[in-house]
C-alpha cells in the first residue's frame, strides 16, 4: 500500500508541475474505477463519462487539493466523482421539477377577467405546444411562461446560448404556423 501512495504522490507532484503525462497516467490508473462510480450513481453512460472527465479535469486544475496524508489518489478521485455525480443528479431533478411545474402552469394559465373565454385559447396553445419538439417546448415554456431570458434558458438547460436562441426561434416559428393553421380551419 505504501508503494501505491508513493506513486500517487509522485503523479500529483508531476501534475503540479503541469506534466500532461501525469494526467494521462492518473486516467490510466483510475479512469475505469472513476467511470464505474459515476455509472453506479447516474445510470446514463454519457452523463457518467462527463462526470469522469470533470473529475480528472478538477485534478488537473487543482492537483494540490489531493492530500496524500488523508488517503490514496483513488479514494480522492472517487470522492470527487461521487460528489460531482450527486450534484448532477440534483441538478437534473431540479430541472425536471421546474420544467414540470412550468408545463403545468402553462396548461392552467388564464386571465382573471373572464376565464371561460380563454379556455379555447388555452387549449389551442397547449395543443400547439405539443406539436413542438421536447427541446423547443422546454425552451419556450421556460422563456415565455417562466419569464426567463434566453441566457437563463441556456444556463438552465445546460446548452450554449446560441442553441437556446435557435430552439426559441424555431419553436416560435412552428407555434405560429400551427396556430395560424388552426385559425384558418375554423373559418
Amino acid at each position: 500500500m505504501g508503494r501505491k501512495l508513493d506513486v500517487d504522490a509522485q503523479v500529483v507532484r508531476r501534475l503540479q508541475n503541469g506534466d500532461e503525462g501525469a494526467l494521462r497516467e492518473a486516467i490510466g490508473l483510475y479512469g475505469e474505477v472513476v467511470l464505474g462510480m459515476a455509472r453506479r450513481i447516474l445510470f446514463e453512460p454519457a452523463m457518467a463519462e462527463e462526470v469522469a472527465q470533470d473529475t480528472f479535469l478538477a485534478l488537473w486544475r487543482r492537483p494540490g487539493a489531493f492530500d496524500p496524508t488523508r488517503g490514496s489518489l483513488q479514494s480522492f478521485l472517487l470522492g470527487v466523482a461521487r460528489n460531482k455525480a450527486i450534484d448532477l443528479v440534483r441538478k437534473e431533478e431540479a430541472r425536471t421539477r421546474a420544467r414540470d411545474l412550468l408545463m403545468a402552469e402553462a396548461e392552467t394559465a388564464t386571465t382573471m377577467e373572464n376565464p371561460t373565454d380563454r379556455l379555447e385559447e388555452r387549449r389551442e396553445v397547449r395543443d400547439a405546444l405539443s406539436c413542438l419538439s421536447e427541446m423547443q417546448r422546454e425552451a419556450i415554456v421556460l422563456a415565455y411562461f417562466g419569464g426567463r431570458t434566453y441566457r437563463e434558458v441556456a444556463a438552465e438547460l445546460g446548452v450554449p446560448e446560441g442553441t437556446a436562441k435557435t430552439r426559441l426561434r424555431d419553436g416560435l416559428i412552428k407555434l405560429k404556423e400551427v396556430l395560424n393553421k388552426s385559425d384558418t380551419t375554423e373559418i
